[in-house]
């Protein structure tokens, strides 16, 4: 069973557009692009409102083998349909000893419940990798390892099969071990799609209407040898929250970015990408409510009009116990080319709305870059707008921290709404 392509257009980095129609002649082929990515759940209501767009998304969107990303979430969840544990995902990208190019997406989500125990995994790893060979012949190859699964009263196979299909009569369609893949074996493209398990619900749950569909462990790669790309360069990305020290992530307290999305340098054909999560959770430290980041490039000829836009918006901001609390919380990066495309303007903005800080609550209009200096935490700027002719950025809230939080040492940085944006004309 095909793995309904709604998974494209959850991706953080417009992924929909990453196979790029090959170039007619093979004479003009210059580069592979590659994409991927890998999340611990998505939901899609097609024609509704309903969405919650990759938890612990991993994304890469690159022509430089090498290039990967990885992330972790300790739990989530997912509207009134799932619940899951610790999320760890990661795309890799390499060259293959050949001459071509490997993409690997990797998800792994510990303790899951669908549908109130219905459906319950203690692990569940997908792991997708698609490879261009040298010779522009490609391969693939998804597969699933669950351990604990149980769906309903029905005997699963073990190892399962691909595609391998459940039906628990009026309540849900299941999917195990879900995978496709489409490939051209002259051009050298290649796109691969799969799922640890994919849910389709016969009757509606809550706010979820019939037909909507879970996805656990969503998993993608794509490839395509495509020509270079004239004319501007557009990009950006916007997330809900991120923890990093000197060395990187804080990967051991699940601190990547959550409700991550971004703008290919390709753009997104002036499509509004949105990556929507309903809760983020780090034990301790941070809790989250809705989170929703939304990207929207335009790449337009040279000296025609290009536009860069990305925006991050959260809900119900609990941090460090409640010594910063918030009810709402957005940021805008925008930059656009003027209308003869030879020159660029960016644009920032941002509002909050009962933001509270050690209990002392912040004016609404409080000024852009305000700084506040806690000392049972470290320094805090509020509303940090940053840009210049070409580059726009946001951070709703942005913490360093100088005296120890539990897990989070000395010198780590704590961002809260986060967005960038940036137009380059060459």
């Amino acid at each position: 069973m095909r793995i309904k392509k709604v998974l494209a257009s959850a991706a953080a980095l417009a992924v929909a557009g990453a196979i790029v129609a090959a170039p007619e002649s093979a004479s003009a082929l210059t580069f592979r692009h590659m994409v991927g990515f890998a999340g611990g759940s998505a939901v899609k209501a097609l024609g509704s409102t309903v969405e919650s767009d990759l938890t612990s998304q991993a994304a890469v969107d690159t022509i430089h083998p090498g290039d990967s990303q990885f992330n972790t979430l300790a739990t989530a969840t997912v509207l009134n349909l799932a619940k899951v544990g610790a999320i760890t995902t990661s795309v890799v990208t390499a060259p293959t000893t050949d001459g071509g190019v490997q993409v690997t997406s990797t998800a792994q989500t510990a303790n899951v419940s669908l549908l109130n125990g219905l459906i319950t995994v203690q692990a569940i790893t997908t792991v997708d990798v698609a490879t261009v060979h040298g010779d522009n012949t490609t391969s693939s190859a998804i597969n699933t390892q669950v351990l604990g699964l149980k769906v309903g009263n029905a005997h699963i196979p073990v190892p399962i099969p691909q595609n391998f299909h459940v039906t628990i009569p009026g309540i849900v369609n299941v999917v195990l071990n879900a995978a496709f893949s489409v490939g051209d074996n002259t051009t050298g493209s290649l796109m691969t799609e799969g799922a640890g398990f994919y849910i389709s619900l016969l009757k509606g749950v809550g706010t979820s209407p019939v037909g909507t569909e879970v996805f656990i462990n969503p998993v993608y790669a794509a490839i395509a040898t495509v020509s270079p790309q004239t004319g501007p360069v557009v990009g950006g990305n916007a997330y809900g929250s991120q923890i990093t020290v000197v060395a990187g992530k804080l990967l051991n307290i699940y601190s990547g970015p959550t409700a991550q999305v971004g703008i290919p340098p390709y753009g997104t054909n002036g499509v509004t990408i949105t990556n929507t999560t309903a809760t983020a959770t780090i034990p301790s430290i941070l809790t989250l409510g809705v989170l929703t980041d939304k990207a929207n490039g335009l790449k337009g000829p040279t000296g025609g009009f290009s536009q860069a836009t990305t925006q991050t918006s959260l809900a119900h901001l609990n941090l460090l116990g409640g010594l910063i609390t918030a009810d709402a919380l957005t940021g805008t990066a925008h930059v656009e080319t003027t209308a003869n495309g030879t020159s660029t303007v960016a644009s920032t903005s941002t509002s909050i709305v009962n933001l509270v800080i050690a209990g002392h609550a912040i004016p609404v209009n409080v000024a852009p870059n305000t700084v506040i200096n806690l000392a049972s935490l470290g320094q805090i700027t509020i509303r940090k707008q940053v840009q210049s002719a070409n580059t726009a950025a946001v951070t709703l809230l942005e913490i360093k921290v100088t005296v120890a939080q539990g897990n989070i040492p000395v010198g780590a940085l704590i961002q809260i709404g986060y967005a960038s944006a940036e137009v380059f004309i060459p």
